[in-house]
């Protein structure tokens, strides 16, 4: 099976990235990443510019691809308090590009598993009292990737909602953040690896389905 993979060096890409190399049903990693990464026999880095063009040569190189497992986005903290347009490309635009596109040139059916976030709001018009720019936003991208979903059957979202992200390492300072609801984050990459390669009837997966 061959999987597309984003934001594989962040936090939980990273550890996607290992347990896909790891697992014997997954042959073919495709990493769309802005820089190189560690050699591996089954990975090829495609180093990208942005997520907004796909030339021919990387259409190339993830064509027949069964599944995507996609982990940008920005972090609450990171959406700006007065949208620049930034926010809206990364989550938004980066996303719904690579749908299309993914939808153009890969296998069928094809399973998009994306990393959303707990609590988050696809009711734009919703009052929020916490979070609200990212949880709307993240709430706008479910509802198109949903939307896109309808319009073509033969592709697959699986939107992940997890609540606190911590390490799979258990120090004292990730003991007390799992107090609160929490996932580990090498639970929550078993259960995308997963869905990516066997799909699920259930598209929206919340922090508790997860365990």
């Amino acid at each position: 099976m061959k999987v597309i993979l984003t934001g594989s060096t962040g936090f939980v890409g990273r550890e996607v990235l290992s347990q896909c190399l790891a697992h014997p049903a997954i042959t073919s990693v495709v990493a769309l990443s802005r820089r190189e990464l560690p050699p591996h026999d089954k990975l090829r880095v495609v180093v990208i510019e942005g997520f907004l063009s796909y030339s021919e040569s990387v259409r190339k190189d993830i064509k027949g691809a069964d599944a995507c497992i996609w982990t940008i986005g920005l972090i609450p903290s990171k959406v700006p308090k007065r949208d620049d347009g930034t926010a809206k490309r990364v989550s938004i635009e980066y996303t719904l590009t690579a749908a299309r596109v993914f939808q153009e040139v890969c296998g069928k059916p094809f399973r998009f598993v994306y990393v959303s976030g707990a609590g988050t709001e696809r009711d734009q018009s919703k009052s929020l009292w916490i979070m609200q720019d990212y949880r709307r936003l993240r709430g706008q991208v479910e509802t198109e990737l949903l939307d896109f979903a309808g319009a073509h059957a033969d592709f697959k979202p699986y939107i992940m909602r997890p609540a606190m992200i911590i390490s799979s390492k258990m120090s004292l300072h990730s003991l007390l953040y799992g107090l609160g609801p929490s996932v580990k984050v090498n639970v929550l990459a078993k259960c995308m690896v997963e869905l990516a390669l066997k799909g699920e009837d259930k598209a929206i997966w919340e922090n508790a389905d997860m365990k």
